[in-house]
């Protein structure tokens, strides 16, 4: 009799075991392993003596995917031949895992992601792919693919800036090679605001209906682990309303009680819950438990819930090991286990639990025959299982089975089916673990246990499929039981299964049993440091682990695990996916007849899987009770210790306390490579009273990967300390009540002096106010203290507070912005002092500041800088100064980056600081444009979620801004792709384009020029695309006709200098006719020569904004600018470009988004042809209030924006330049206006609707005085103290015409975008809540301009009642 073991499946670069045993015989046998596959075979002979096992060892090279077969054949000694299929599998020798520092993230906050590249065995992987990285968005947009990425160490670090505008919703991390996606990870991008203590529901997860009541303790304490004081309010309700039918109600009840740390309330399941035994239901409805609290000092809430299942019976009983089959000569052990309802095993030594074995008795032909049922008692054990040894009698005339029952008192379940067994032998094997928590490297012990002397047997070691060890035992034949040990290598991890073959009269008996390892990594990692500390302290953290490992660190705010987890290294998630490597799903359609153990069995002994034992173990008493799990939401880590720092001396003075600013929620991120297995980092704690959680990872070329199994919790904690809470501003007069809170965590109350320090005179105490208060402080308690004070001085104030005692202080400096009245305006006139032609230069700049500009609004500044771009390149993120919340205006923020880039390359003046600025701000811009990106490949200003339509203009603006910044930053060419197709389906049948959406600035698309401007600005997305050329050459052809065929019967002079400029890229026939045509529209103004279009005077005249340079001009004359640039010599250019300079804010931008970008485009456009950073000059200045200086400007020093600040009662200001080159002076001031414009192009009617407690409602009316504007946006400023209540911004957005709201300002403007107003009104209610309590407000302004058309504007302002009722102060 022989058997042949081997496993059911093949993979490549690996060994294939085949175990041959001759169990009978005289002679030895000899047999052929033969495997074969696709372009695939190797064979091997082996011969066997009787009673021994063999292993033939098959090493398989690569292999290709397909259908396999193991032939075996008996060349001598045996006479047979069997194939069996065998499967392809393949195996990954690649894993990756993904960590971020946090789960949730807000706009504007840093992503901090690594990437583990880890072999089967957790050492760093050899790649032999390139490997890429991608993020997405929350819309699924591609924001960022980097390509053969460069992994260090088998680690691969980095970081993603996410945008203030940034899609909120889940992002994701991609790993990908070539062919396929590696790994991925979630992370929330959401607004939030962290929580600074947590809540916790302590109550038994599992309950019995006969208690009647249910118990619920709550637990709050804050991160740094004190306790919260304040009103918990505690309910129950059903978990699932599917439970219910209409008849039932819902249970619901709510409790309030008083808390302080932790608290206790019961529910009456009957009278208040109204929950009943349901006879005709066995599973009465899950409850959730939802706990809220309160903080009493700020009102701040957390919340959790819990779910707990009500169970109908106090025990349950089930089998615990049951065979599957018995024979009626042999005893049968049958065990049964009770438990209670909460899961842990029922200690009873008295009571009997009764086994139920009905029979059912067949013959051969299925004809019923009897039934005979059979009553055994036994006992539980100290594990809560009792064993029934039973003889269950079988008929001979027919095959018999038994259902099993089990009682326990009057509780009776099913617990199994057995049946009569087929085999001779008659034998039961029994395999069991005996070594209760197997650990790798140790040994672990195993016990074989039979009915029958056991003689010889055969087991194996199989993980995933392959059969790693092999053992022939021979033992006395009169032993029934034999232990024998393996030793576990880290390989075997997490589990494997013993399998067993004994043979026996011609049966083959089995019998596996599994080995689960405790998940442990095999390199170690721990970190060590002082248990607390105060804030700002240095610290020392001890890492220790195997020398010459790659140490990543992490440490956040506990309160980030409070929000959510997720992000972090986990041991058991390594293990799963590994682990799910082996066990993945079977290729070419052979599945093994033992899938749990994955080995196939060839043999001529009487084998059958039905008739093999299962003991099934899924129930380990051995282990302790089970413990309650709280399914809670935003589950937390274990709660800091409740120890404080106390002084040893109460007469001693306090040390000096030191002044708290720093509060970041992510302090550690950091990559260390370490030597020795020991090592020491210092770092400063932030100023957060919190709870630090410290993980980190260890990797080893040798040994692998290493977890930290626990996190290790710094506490940040003074017991004695101040909270101060200020709003985004006041304005100056306005009195503000400051709130301060002291929080006493000592062992006695605490008397304080607490001192609102003014000794730079900043502020005045209102009426009698007192600079000191003293203040006692219960223990563990907190208590506000308010200073009423009036700002005087305009600008940043430092608030010092101090809280001193005899034991302890602390101080806490907080800068609180105290602004003007009115509404603030800026001018900017700039000069381009060019010696490229002389050698010196005078000129007289004058300072216009209104007679009634709001008294110290004033400031002036004036500043050089020695390239026309140092401003620009400066102020890339802030080139315009009025908001930039659609589609168009976005791109302000990226289109200039690629200006810079290409320009300082070109100049050879781009240094590494100013490319990964640019390049992170073009990353920012390409991942908020595609917000606005609608299905079909096109943009609108607003998205797809307020139209259904994306825009012509818009569309090919968009793609051809993205085509430029391909070479800087990562664009998906299918977006450009789409963008152009979705452009070619608007094109006319004449050649030009029509606008498919909404367009917000009429002049872009006005029908007057019967789509001229449109058509030429479209092509120049064609035009500049030259890698897509040919196939849309037919259109481009197409449009350029239709061009040619108006350019002289054009009657817009925006239209016409923007079609010159499409006809010379094109360099079409007509571009010298269009150029002189256009030409001849030039305005000459001295120095400076420019395009304008011609406009009424009363469009301009007693306005604010006259100030402002002319958008539409701006772009007019950079058109015309870009169209010569071609034909004509520095000297030419110099009038255009000195009109264009006039033109610029102090940013380096101009008045608006579109102007912007174009204007920028020509001022590159020329710096590159003079070359950049050429100027060596002195450039002498004096004012009329006498102040002078110097600015020297040169080479190394061409980008720096050197500033000198003026008086503000400056009028003039004179400038002598000398030496060579050029440079950009500028003179930059400001001030505010409190009084109406005296012509607006709109009306606006703000008025007070309520305002009740803490909540104000602001009615606003505007209309267009009018046809119909451009895109407008509507500023309302809320009063100091208040902030917008977001939640009612959904009523906005229903308004005709409103498509966007937003808030600026730490949410003190709410700003408001319309398509357009006509000179019907429009109604609006703005929301807002008071977070602080002002008195004597000033007025507030409320601001409407057309965006596109700075001419046209209106200014408002609205009152409030200087008496405002005091209300709770939120402090956080």
């Amino acid at each position: 009799m022989y058997s042949i073991n081997a496993a059911s499946s093949i993979r490549s670069n690996s060994d294939y075991n085949v175990s041959v045993s001759l169990h009978e015989g005289d002679r030895p046998s000899s047999f052929k392993i033969k495997l074969t596959g696709p372009e695939f075979e190797q064979e091997k002979d082996v011969q066997v003596q009787p009673s021994t096992t063999e292993i033939v060892n098959l090493k398989i090279p690569e292999i290709l995917e397909g259908e396999y077969k193991i032939t075996v054949q008996g060349v001598e000694g045996v006479n047979f031949k069997k194939t069996k299929g065998i499967s392809y599998k393949k195996i990954n020798t690649l894993y990756v895992f993904l960590q971020t520092d946090k789960a949730t993230y807000k706009p504007g906050d840093l992503v901090r992601f690594r990437a583990l590249f880890l072999d089967n065995n957790t050492r760093p992987a050899k790649l032999d792919h390139p490997i890429d990285l991608q993020i997405m968005d929350g819309d699924q947009n591609l924001l960022k693919h980097l390509k053969d990425i460069k992994i260090k160490n088998g680690v691969y670090s980095d970081s993603y800036q996410l945008t203030e505008f940034a899609s909120l919703g889940n992002w994701e991390l991609l790993i990908k090679n070539e062919s396929e996606n590696l790994q991925n990870k979630s992370f929330e991008v959401a607004k939030y605001v962290l929580p600074k203590f947590d809540v916790k529901i302590e109550s038994p997860s599992d309950i019995l209906i006969d208690d009647e009541t249910i118990k619920v303790q709550v637990r709050s304490n804050y991160t740094y682990g004190k306790a919260v004081t304040g009103k918990a309010v505690i309910l129950i309700e059903s978990a699932h309303e599917y439970f219910y039918a209409e008849d039932r109600k819902r249970i619901f009840c709510e409790k309030t009680i008083d808390i302080t740390g932790k608290t206790m309330v019961e529910f009456d399941m009957i009278k208040e819950l109204n929950y009943v035994r349901n006879p005709e239901n066995f599973h009465n409805p899950p409850l959730t438990i939802r706990a809220s609290v309160e903080e009493e000092l700020t009102g701040l809430k957390q919340e959790t819930t819990q779910e707990i299942t009500v169970h109908m019976n106090k025990f349950t009983v089930e089998g615990f090991e049951i065979p599957n089959t018995f024979h009626p000569e042999n005893d049968t052990v049958i065990k049964v286990a009770v438990k209670k309802y909460d899961r842990t095993p029922v200690i009873d030594t008295k009571n009997p639990v009764t086994l139920i074995a009905e029979s059912s008795s067949y013959k051969p032909s299925g004809d019923f025959m009897d039934v005979k049922i059979l009553k055994f008692e036994g006992f539980l054990d100290d594990k809560g299982v009792a064993s029934f040894t039973v003889k269950l009698p079988a008929s001979e005339k027919a095959t018999t089975s038994y259902s099993l029952k089990a009682r326990y008192y009057d509780i009776e379940n099913w617990v199994g089916h057995i049946s009569q067994h087929e085999k001779k032998s008659g034998e039961f094997l029994d395999l069991v673990i005996e070594t209760p928590k197997p650990i790798v490297y140790e040994d672990v012990n195993i016990s074989l246990r039979s009915s029958k002397p056991l003689g010889s047997f055969v087991y194996h070691v199989v993980k995933n499929g392959e059969i790693l060890k092999t053992e022939r035992v021979n033992v006395t034949d009169t032993e029934t039981s034999h232990n024998f040990t393996l030793k576990p290598t880290f390989s075997m991890m997490p589990y494997i299964k013993i399998v067993a073959f004994i043979y026996r009269n011609g049966d083959l008996n089995m019998k596996e049993a599994n080995i689960n390892f405790e998940k442990d990594l095999e390199n170690k990692i721990e970190i060590e440091t002082c248990e607390e500390t105060k804030p700002g302290k240095e610290v020392e953290l001890t890492l220790k682990t195997h020398e010459n490992s790659f140490v990543g660190l992490l440490g956040v705010d506990q309160s980030v695990l409070i929000l959510k987890q997720g992000n972090d290294l986990e041991v058991s998630n390594i293990f799963d996916q590994i682990q799910s490597n082996g066990y993945g799903g079977f290729r070419g359609g052979c599945f093994p007849p033992f899938s749990s153990s994955s080995i196939i069995t060839i043999t001529n002994a009487d084998f059958s899987e039905k008739n093999q034992m299962r003991f099934p173990r899924s129930l380990a008493f051995g282990a302790p009770p089970i413990a309650y799990q709280l399914k809670s939401r935003g589950a937390v880590a274990r709660a800091a210790t409740n120890e404080v720092m106390m002084f040893d001396s109460m007469e001693e003075p306090a040390p000096t306390p030191q002044i708290r600013k720093e509060f970041p929620e992510t302090w550690i991120w950091e990559d260390i490579e370490t030597t020795e297995s020991t090592t020491k980092i210092k770092r400063v704690v932030p100023d957060t009273m919190t709870s630090w959680v410290l993980t980190g990872f260890a990797l080893n070329d040798d040994i692998g990967l290493g977890i930290t199994k626990d996190p290790t919790k710094l506490k940040v904690f003074q017991p004695f300390f101040v909270s101060m809470n200020l709003p985004y501003a006041v304005k100056r007069g306005e009195v503000i009540s400051v709130p301060v809170t002291i929080f006493n965590y000592m062992e006695n109350e605490v008397t304080a002096d607490v001192t609102l320090e003014n000794e730079d005179d900043e502020f005045d105490f209102f009426e009698d106010e007192e600079d000191t208060k003293s203040i006692s402080v219960l223990p563990e308690m907190g208590k506000n203290v308010v200073f009423k004070i009036r700002a005087k001085k305009v600008g940043q104030i430092t608030l010092k507070v101090k809280a001193i005692s005899p034991v302890a202080g602390d101080i806490v400096h907080q800068m609180l912005r105290v602004e003007a009245e009115g509404v603030t305006e800026h001018v900017n006139r700039a000069v381009l002092l060019n010696l490229s032609d002389k050698t010196e230069q005078q000129e007289k700049i004058d300072i216009d500041i209104p007679e009634d500009a709001v008294p110290d609004s004033e400031k002036v500044e004036l500043s050089l800088v020695g390239d026309i771009l140092g401003p620009t390149i400066r102020n890339l993120d802030q080139l315009v100064r009025i908001p930039y919340g659609c589609g168009e205006q976005n791109m302000v923020n990226f289109v200039p980056n690629i200006l810079v880039l290409r320009y300082l390359g070109a100049t050879n003046q781009l240094d590494e600081a100013i490319q990964n600025k640019a390049k992170k701000f073009l990353e920012i811009g390409y991942e908020r444009q595609l917000s606005y990106k609608h299905r079909d490949g096109s943009y609108s200003a607003f998205g797809p979620s307020c139209t259904n339509c994306g825009s012509t203009w818009l569309t090919a603006y968009v793609a051809r801004s993205f085509h430029q910044a391909r070479p800087y930053t990562f664009i998906e060419m299918s977006i450009i792709e789409s963008a152009l197709d979705f452009l070619i389906s608007t094109q006319q049948g004449n050649g030009s384009f029509k606008e498919n959406g909404k367009l917000f600035d009429h002049r872009h698309a006005s029908g007057e020029d019967k789509g001229v401007a449109l058509t030429a600005f479209v092509l120049l997305a064609f035009l500049e695309n030259k890698e897509s050329l040919s196939k849309y050459e037919g259109a481009l052809n197409k449009g350029l006709k239709f061009l040619a065929d108006n350019i002289e019967t054009i009657n817009d002079l925006y239209a016409e200098s923007i079609s010159t400029y499409a006809l010379s890229l094109a360099k079409h026939e007509l571009a010298g006719k269009a150029l002189a045509l256009l030409e001849n529209k030039a305005t000459n103004d001295g120095d400076k020569k420019s395009w304008i279009i011609p406009k009424k005077m009363e469009d301009i005249k007693h306005k604010i904004w006259c100030w402002w340079p002319q958008t539409h001009d701006v772009e007019v004359t950079s058109y015309a600018f870009l169209s010569f640039s071609d034909q004509q010599s520095v000297g030419e250019m110099l009038p255009t470009i000195k009109w264009l300079i006039s033109q610029r804010n102090s940013r380096g931008g101009f008045s608006s988004t579109q102007d912007t970008v174009v204007g920028l485009q020509a001022l590159t456009k020329f710096a590159e042809k003079i070359g950049g950073g050429n100027a060596e000059m002195d450039i002498d200045f004096k004012d009329d209030q006498g102040a002078s200086g110097t600015f020297n400007v040169c080479k190394d020093n061409s980008l720096v924006l050197q500033s000198h600040v003026l008086s503000n009662r400056t009028k003039i200001v004179d400038v002598l330049a000398k030496g060579k080159g050029s440079c950009l002076l500028q003179i930059s001031y400001k001030f505010n206006l409190s009084s109406k414009d005296e012509k607006p192009s709109f009306t606006v009617k703000p008025s007070i609707k309520e305002q009740k407690g803490d909540l104000l409602i602001v009615n606003v009316v505007v209309n267009y005085i009018s046809k119909e504007s451009n895109m407008a946006v509507l500023e309302v400023s809320l009063p100091s103290g208040y902030i917008a209540d977001k939640d009612a911004f959904e009523k906005l957005l229903l308004i005709e015409r409103v498509k966007k709201v937003e808030t600026k300002n730490e949410d003190t403007i709410v700003v408001i975008y319309f398509d357009s107003l006509t000179k019907a009104d429009v109604s609006l209610d703005v929301c807002a809540m008071r977070t602080h309590q002002v008195e004597e407000l000033k007025k507030s302004s409320v601001l409407i301009y057309d965006y596109y058309d700075n001419t046209k504007a209106a200014k408002e302002f609205y009152d409030m009642d200087s008496t405002i009722d005091s209300a709770k102060c939120a402090i956080i």
